[in-house]
């Protein structure tokens, strides 16, 4: 039984690799490491991030200082989400996530309902 459950796992991950969806994605992310204006973005995205995290540490949500971080921190992840890179990223990364959810589904949804029945007692 180990020695098939391993090469069924071995199967999946060679078949995921193949998988044109998971290739684009791939293929982006290795783009999007090496530009540098994503890079930049990124990096002031992560110091926006940052600042208002700390602002929260010793302000309200509802302080003006707050909001105004905040506001910096959303107009931030608008710009990174508008660069037409990100945005195919994005977008490939919704197709290997639900590829992921229906694998997830596949192989878990007997334990799930079993599970769930379970605590139902």
């Amino acid at each position: 039984m180990g020695k098939e459950l391993l090469l069924s796992l071995h199967s999946l991950k060679e078949a995921l690799a193949s998988d044109p969806r998971v290739q684009e994605l791939d293929r982006l992310e290795a783009e999007i490491n090496g530009d540098p204006l994503v890079k930049g973005l990124s990096e002031k995205l992560e110091t926006l991030e940052k600042a208002y995290e700390d602002v929260l540490a010793y302000k309200k949500e509802n302080d003006l200082v707050s909001i105004a971080a905040q506001k910096a921190l959303y107009a931030a992840k608008e710009e990174m989400d508008a660069n037409p890179l990100v945005a195919r990223y994005n977008a490939a990364f919704v197709k290997v996530r639900d590829l992921y959810m229906e694998i997830d589904n596949i192989l878990f949804s007997p334990f799930r309902k079993k599970s769930l029945a379970w605590e139902a007692q």
